[in-house]
């Protein structure tokens, strides 16, 4: 990226304005190779919020220490981490905590997206920043953004505003459901190829194969259990969730509510998810390495496979083997007492078409009628002999 391609915005939330600009022009000198850097200051943490709520900025420069007395919180030396939380909760952009005191706030720094400078030393905090904006989410996520609202507006200008008149008439609440499947489905089928030159990297190649990042919805996106979720325990052990979604679904906003749509099951079935190295089939042919065994082994990477089925390693997820005949039943209310007490964790949902992949696996193997195989010989007899002969599949009066 060379000078003038682009124009990433940065916020400054200091009150010390002298000290705040300073950096400002530092910045823009020593970032000039990445673009146009425009720089912004707020003095206060509260204006400061209500900016990065209603605009976008690619970085957040934020001082933990607000001595202005101007803030609404009351703790100084918390106002930055509070405003941090608070603004994260709805627009979230990579932060470089500047401050005199950074141990109030070393426990969030996550590099190169949440990161933590001591204030006057400012090549420590150039390369924050720089590592921040060239780490590739503040791009992506604006060409997101951009994205989204494209769509949007293609979705009102040629689907609402040509059946206005039949859909006025309508619940709005049925328009918003299609207005949020369309937006989904779009963008699960083209926004990665849309975003290709964004992130560097042939993505069109990847989407057109099963790449393990298609597998998951990592971390889940429902707040309550559901159907395909992949559960953690604190001693190791993995279990996938069977129980369909239907029956597992609640309103988690009426939750407990005598009036509020409730669960309709008592029990969860859970089919464990062993280490693929601590599967059955990779024991057996890691202890006797025959062909026979090595065949086994392979088996259990077809999506046909009656008992075992793949999850591949992503993120915190590693190489895992479900065996569908290893299932037990578990009272949901247990389930969320270890969820609760994090002894147990969500840690992935399966994505579509993967999900229900699983659970149509799972009802084959166990739903399955065995039939003996049908001879063809006879019909192989009679299609390469003489048609006007006798058909042999028919026995002769």
């Amino acid at each position: 990226m060379t000078k003038g391609e682009s124009v990433l915005r940065l916020l400054i939330v200091d009150d010390e304005h002298d000290l705040a600009a300073r950096l400002a022009r530092m910045l823009k000198r020593r970032l000039a190779d990445l673009g146009t850097i425009k720089c912004e200051i707020e003095e206060r943490f509260d204006d400061a919020e209500k900016r990065l709520a209603d605009e976008h900025f690619d970085l957040v420069v934020l001082d933990v220490r607000d001595s202005s007395g101007q803030s609404a919180t009351t703790d100084d030396l918390t106002r930055g981490r509070s405003l941090y939380e608070r603004v994260a909760d709805v627009r979230w952009v990579p932060v470089i905590f500047y401050t005199a005191v950074p141990g109030q706030v070393e426990h969030l720094a996550a590099p190169p997206l949440i990161q933590v400078v001591a204030k006057n030393h400012l090549d420590e905090v150039t390369q924050a920043v720089r590592d921040g904006l060239t780490c590739g989410v503040p791009a992506l996520t604006r060409h997101i953004s951009d994205l989204l609202n494209r769509q949007l507006g293609m979705f009102l200008k040629d689907v609402i505003a040509p059946n206005w008149e039949q859909m006025a008439t309508t619940d709005m609440s049925e328009t918003a459901l299609v207005l949020v499947n369309r937006l989904s489905a779009w963008l699960k089928e083209n926004a990665v190829q849309e975003l290709d030159g964004v992130i560097g990297s042939r993505v069109g190649t990847v989407v057109a194969h099963s790449s393990v990042a298609r597998v998951y919805l990592n971390p889940p996106v429902t707040s309550h259990l559901t159907a395909a979720d992949l559960i953690s325990s604190n001693d190791g052990q993995w279990w996938l969730v069977l129980t369909p979604a239907c029956d597992l679904y609640e309103d988690p906003a009426v939750t407990g509510s005598v009036s509020g749509r409730q669960p309709k099951v008592e029990f969860v079935r859970l089919v464990r998810a062993t280490e693929i190295r601590q599967s059955s089939p990779f024991l057996t042919w890691d202890g006797t390495r025959t062909r026979k065994n090595e065949q086994a082994l392979k088996r259990i990477f077809r999506t046909d496979h009656n008992r075992y089925r793949v999850l591949p390693k992503y993120l915190n997820i590693p190489n895992l083997v479900v065996d569908f005949e290893d299932v037990s039943s578990v009272s949901l209310a247990s389930i969320r007492d270890l969820l609760e007490s994090k002894e147990w964790k969500r840690v992935a949902t399966l994505d579509s078409p993967f999900a229900e992949a699983f659970l149509t696996a799972h009802s084959r193997t166990v739903g399955r009628i065995g039939t003996p195989d049908i001879d063809f010989s006879a019909l192989e007899r009679m299609l390469t002999t003489d048609p006007t002969a006798v058909d042999p599949l028919i026995r002769p009066e």
